[in-house]
């Protein structure tokens, strides 16, 4: 028989997980006649808790641990902050865990066990497996995942994410919308799930104009600055009927270092080659053309995570909300975009 989960007693006990989480915390905010009815099936069913409630029981410092992939990551001011401005007003307080380098979570997991500090977690997903995360969640310590993947919904632990195939979808009509036939994609990394969500809304863009995607015009580059440089450079040297008349990036740093090369083979933007990027990271306002490209709502992400995770330590009842809630994403048009050149 499978070993039994906090969901599983929630569900025998007719709860939410959130109210066994709050038992198995030793919460005075559970009353008496909730925690003996928990109790109960525990016995019951002969649940023992897992060592992340057994941590939580020991103490709970009122902290909420947030993993994050690097604090130089250019959007994690902005989610930072939307974090901060929900939890500065309760009583709990945040402390940041790094993972960028590890292969998996499991070392920061273990740091934040061996710690029982921590009330709940936000994570900020990198590349790592979710697996010790999900074993977190189960054991009683309430996790958000804050996905900037678009990995959520394949998985239990409860998300905020954006809408990536809405952004793209965005891009390409804008493009089209200007009479853009051949355009080109700088992908990133294709085996990630917000990659193929953004190339998807492309194409779907460009279908909806009459135009069959090129696959010699979609250029995987992983994260490597030089091989974005080299593609978007073939890309360019192409015969001028099939050259691409516009570029859209997976990320806006991408999306910079299209524009250079652009300049370097003596074309201009927006007269000869228009670009949107991905992010609006506080940079795209600032390079020359400002950058047109797909906002994502890193401020809201972290302020409707944090909001989650509280609704999690502290639920008002019984009713658990939202598990994956997805943003919308905004299209900001700036100067790096324009009308097809004549004759393209």
């Amino acid at each position: 028989m499978p070993k039994l989960t906090i969901r599983d007693i929630a569900l025998l006990a007719g709860l939410s997980k959130s109210t066994v989480s709050l038992v198995l915390n030793n919460s005075p905010k559970v009353d008496p006649e909730t925690r003996r009815r928990v109790l109960d099936v525990m016995r019951r069913h002969n649940y023992v808790p897992s060592f992340a409630a057994t941590a939580l029981a020991r103490g709970n410092t009122g902290l909420i641990g947030m993993i994050v992939p690097g604090l130089t990551w250019r959007f994690m001011a902005n989610i930072n902050y939307g974090v901060a401005k929900v939890v500065e007003g309760t009583k709990y307080e945040i402390v940041l865990f790094t993972s960028t380098n590890e292969q998996d979570y499991g070392g920061v997991v273990d740091r934040i066990l061996s710690s029982g500090l921590c009330a709940g977690l936000l994570v900020v997903n990198h590349q790592q497996p979710l697996e010790p995360l999900i074993e977190l969640n189960r054991g009683g310590l309430p996790t958000v995942l804050i996905d900037t993947l678009g990995s959520g919904p394949a998985t239990e632990l409860s998300s905020v994410s954006a809408d990536h195939y809405a952004g793209g979808l965005a891009a390409g009509r804008h493009l089209t919308g200007l009479g853009h036939r051949r355009i080109a994609s700088i992908l990133g990394p294709t085996d990630h799930p917000y990659v193929q969500e953004r190339l998807r809304g492309l194409r779907d863009a460009m279908r909806e104009a009459g135009v069959e995607p090129d696959p010699g015009l979609e250029a995987e580059t992983g994260f490597h600055a030089e091989l974005v440089r080299s593609r978007t450079r073939e890309l360019l040297a192409l015969p001028t009927d099939r050259r691409p008349t516009a570029f859209f990036a997976f990320h806006d740093p991408a999306a910079y270092l299209v524009l250079d090369e652009i300049a370097a083979s003596g074309l201009r933007a927006p007269e000869d080659v228009s670009v949107v990027g991905f992010d609006d990271i506080d940079a795209s306002s600032h390079v020359r053309p400002a950058l047109t490209t797909v906002r994502q709502p890193f401020t809201d992400m972290g302020r409707h995570a944090a909001a989650t995770l509280l609704r999690d330590l502290e639920p008002a009842d019984d009713t658990e909300g939202e598990t994956h809630l997805v943003l919308p994403t905004e299209l900001i048009v700036r100067d790096s975009t324009g009308a097809v050149p004549a004759g393209a």
